[in-house]
């Protein structure tokens, strides 16, 4: 039996570096073997610089390297279906960066595919591994803040560079495909359930073509969801969850940094001010080296999948409903 499971990543993109590969490092049960790049010289750089093994100037050639276990795609969103497909298909099993794909039924295709070769692929939402969120959702599911009613969620960042992926939309760029789908996915977890129906409206850049301040509300049979995101203002970011009970403010709810504690701030309905209320700290922790961990005992322990492809599916489902939703200014059923 394997003591370590063994990753490759395809792209030398800025997420493998900053975030990936430390948390691969730090993970007890992976080990980083491979980098592949379509330019070689770069591909040798990063691999030297990262301390990793093997690096190929191809994403094919990576995934027919049978030393590997897991490969990790961070690749442009629209090279997400067959760059995961062929990954597959060379016996390989996936974490998918989000968004999954830019179409809901393009989630047909990799699951059909990880099906006939009994592979796991997951999106790569590092924030469903991290203690915070996991805690709320168990305070929320025994009733301590009473019926939810609301939630409301703030995530900004500015991002003018014409070069960025984020910005061309061709490649998936735009603030709901980057950050909405956040907003989308951890009210589908806090609630347990789907949206009936949602409504949105959006500014889109000028010169980029892509959403980059958008508003929407997903009306959960009666629970509303509601969210800002923009891609064109100052860095901030929060959740509230409003109950009959009690308000839960999460303060650093994405970007949680690996160094850093992490503060929720529970609202007891009494006072407005945070000194008055209660106030929990989560020590520093890697939800990026947790969710490496979690994959990596899939395979090591048979350890049950906690989200699965259809998850993912629902969230792309949603995002081109928003869409429809800012064409046609009506809400849209899900």
């Amino acid at each position: 039996m394997k003591k370590k499971i063994k990753w490759g990543i395809i792209s030398t993109a800025k997420i493998a570096e900053t975030d990936l590969i430390p948390a691969i490092k730090k993970s007890k049960n992976s080990e980083l073997v491979a980098v592949a790049s379509r330019n070689k010289d770069k591909a040798a750089k990063f691999a030297k610089k990262n301390k990793i093994k093997k690096f190929y100037d191809s994403y094919k050639k990576i995934c027919e390297d049978k030393d590997i276990d897991i490969i990790y795609n961070p690749l442009p969103n629209h090279l997400h279906v067959n760059s995961t497909v062929n990954a597959i298909k060379n016996d390989k099993h996936v974490l998918l960066e989000k968004p999954i794909t830019l179409k809901s039924k393009e989630v047909n295709i990799i699951a059909q595919a990880a099906k006939k070769n009994k592979k796991i692929v997951k999106e790569a939402f590092m924030v469903r591994h991290h203690p915070q969120w996991q805690w709320v959702k168990k305070y929320i599911d025994s009733n301590k803040i009473g019926k939810v009613n609301g939630i409301t969620t703030l995530f900004s960042y500015k991002n003018l560079d014409p070069k960025n992926i984020r910005n061309i939309k061709r490649y998936g760029g735009g603030g709901l495909y980057d950050i909405g789908c956040y907003a989308i996915v951890i009210s589908r977890y806090l609630l347990n359930k789907e949206p009936k129906k949602v409504i949105c409206e959006a500014n889109f850049d000028k010169k980029f073509k892509t959403d980059n301040l958008t508003s929407a509300i997903l009306d959960f049979n009666g629970v509303y969801s509601n969210f800002i995101i923009s891609t064109c203002s100052t860095v901030s970011q929060q959740v509230l969850i409003l109950g009959s009970k009690k308000t839960i403010c999460i303060e650093n709810p994405f970007n949680a940094k690996a160094h850093k504690e992490t503060t929720v701030v529970i609202y007891n309905g009494n006072s407005i001010y945070r000194k008055d209320n209660t106030i929990k700290i989560f020590p520093k922790v890697d939800q990026y080296e947790k969710q490496v961990t979690n994959f990596s005992n899939h395979i090591l322990k048979k350890t049950p999948i906690d989200y699965d492809l259809k998850d993912a599916q629902n969230n792309i489902k949603i995002i081109e409903s928003l869409f429809k939703s800012i064409k046609t200014k009506k809400w849209v059923k899900i």
